[in-house]
């Protein structure tokens, strides 16, 4: 689709229907501002407690729709009005490289839109399952990336894409972009597993959620814990692995009176490079595997998982992943079934040329991981640069993930691909499990926080 940037205005497209399937508002958010103004909505300060409530999962509240007449776009003459939806490791990257390319005088100016004031980090989820970690220890504030003139925060809930009028909907208002950059990670399809909406189901894919899994297996004396992985590709591929290993880790000494069974859509763990040492721990723990078999229903009433080949398992704790999607304002504004499709050299969109997507939200050949995130991030800030006249030879994607085995050891696997995400000869690389590997663990999620330090 041709547009002028300099205007923000499209060439020789006409009008389409909003196509963004409206959510619920989130309570607690900050209000809207007069339309066509440059002020924005201001980030609503909450306690660190409020962020776990709000990850548990809850119904949408459907039909209502954002307050149309607010508009809060920051357009300056002269610069290119980028909107980034998502402050977590893609997005943040992508706005912290870009403004280090322009030091001097920034040619743009970036919006930040997530529905959190604050980033809980990922890695982190199966710490809290295990107890390792704290929340308080490694929640940041998104806030921290604005910089006067240059980048803003708004602490807001997309409720929709018109991407023909270049138009992003909120349960606030809208605003306008010239360029649309998608990180804003994956939803769970709970509904395609018959029953799983109505079932307390705590998984490690929210901050909220682990924490409660982790009580629940502190608590739970005598009974069965059902938990799984699905069908490929979904976000942190060892994740569901670690979990049922750090559950079974801490439920040793009850292995005669707590049973653990661990659904498999696929044929063997993943990724597969490590797929012999998670059955290694798994046989260590005495956690019974279920191979090849996807969950086809859960029956809450009477607290039973059943697979696709008929197979029936009673539950005391359940900790069902199901498949991931990219959220639903993408995939209804039409840019793609399950994930974003986007070209691969340059996460531009298939359909749209004025959106990029990045992340575990895009249809990418790679893994759905922070560490890879990040370097996304990084090597779209670099295509970006080369848009806005500075030439930036384009960083390269890789990642590198240290699962744990138990609380005090971790494995790594690093993978790395070309410039066209082909995956590069010698790779994957893994090594057997260690302390060591756990403290580097540690050590680099740390680091990961700081890209939330405030801009200079």
């Amino acid at each position: 689709m041709a547009k002028d940037v300099e205007k923000g205005t499209d060439k020789g497209t006409t009008r389409r229907g909003f196509l963004g399937a409206v959510v619920g508002a989130v309570a607690g958010l900050a209000v809207g501002v007069a339309a066509g103004s440059y002020a924005f909505p201001r980030v609503v300060e909450k306690p660190v407690e409020k962020v776990v409530e709000r990850v548990v999962e809850k119904p949408v509240a459907a039909g209502i729709p954002s307050v149309k007449g607010n508009e809060f776009t920051w357009k300056e003459p002269g610069k290119t009005n980028i909107v980034v939806i998502g402050g977590g490791p893609g997005g943040v990257s992508f706005v912290r490289y870009l403004v280090e390319h322009f030091k001097e005088s920034p040619p743009f100016t970036i919006t930040i839109i997530d529905k959190e004031p604050y980033w809980v980090s990922g890695p982190s989820h199966v710490d809290f399952v295990g107890g390792m970690r704290n929340i308080e220890e490694v929640t940041v504030s998104i806030a921290n990336l604005e910089l006067k003139n240059v980048v803003r925060f708004v602490n807001a809930e997309v409720a929709g894409l018109d991407p023909e009028n270049r138009v992003v909907h909120t349960n606030i208002g809208f605003t306008r972009y010239d360029y649309l950059v998608l990180s804003p990670g994956i939803e769970l399809a709970t509904w395609e597993i018959e029953g799983l909406s109505g079932a307390p189901n705590l998984h490690a894919w929210k901050p909220g959620t682990a924490i409660k899994l982790g009580e629940a297996v502190k608590r739970l004396r005598e009974g069965t814990i059902v938990l799984s992985a699905p069908p490929s590709p979904y976000k942190c591929p060892p994740g569901p692995y670690e979990v049922a290993n750090l559950i079974g880790e801490a439920t040793m000494d009850r292995r005669d009176r707590v049973k653990i069974v661990f659904i498999d859509a696929k044929p063997n763990p993943e990724p597969g490079a490590l797929a012999s040492i998670f059955k290694q721990y798994f046989e260590k723990y005495g956690i019974e595997y279920v191979p090849g078999d996807p969950i086809l229903r859960v029956d809450p009433k009477e607290k039973v998982v059943e697979t696709e080949k008929g197979e029936k398992f009673k539950y005391d704790v359940l900790s069902i992943l199901p498949r991931n999607v990219a959220p639903d304002f993408a995939r209804a504004a039409g840019l793609g079934d399950r994930y974003i499709e986007v070209d691969l050299s340059t996460f531009r969109s298939k359909k749209y040329d004025d959106i990029y997507a990045i992340g575990d939200a895009a249809q990418l050949p790679v893994s759905k991981a922070a560490f890879a995130a990040t370097n996304q991030g990084q090597r779209l800030a670099d295509i970006f640069a080369g848009l806005l006249g500075k030439s930036v030879k384009p960083a390269t994607v890789s990642n590198i993930c240290w699962p744990y085995v138990s609380k005090t050891e971790a494995t790594i696997i690093e993978v790395a691909w070309d410039e066209n995400l082909q995956l590069q000869p010698g790779y994957p690389k893994v090594q057997p499990p260690s302390k060591e590997l756990a403290q580097t663990r540690v050590s680099w999620e740390m680091g990961l926080l700081g890209l939330w330090r405030p801009l200079a």
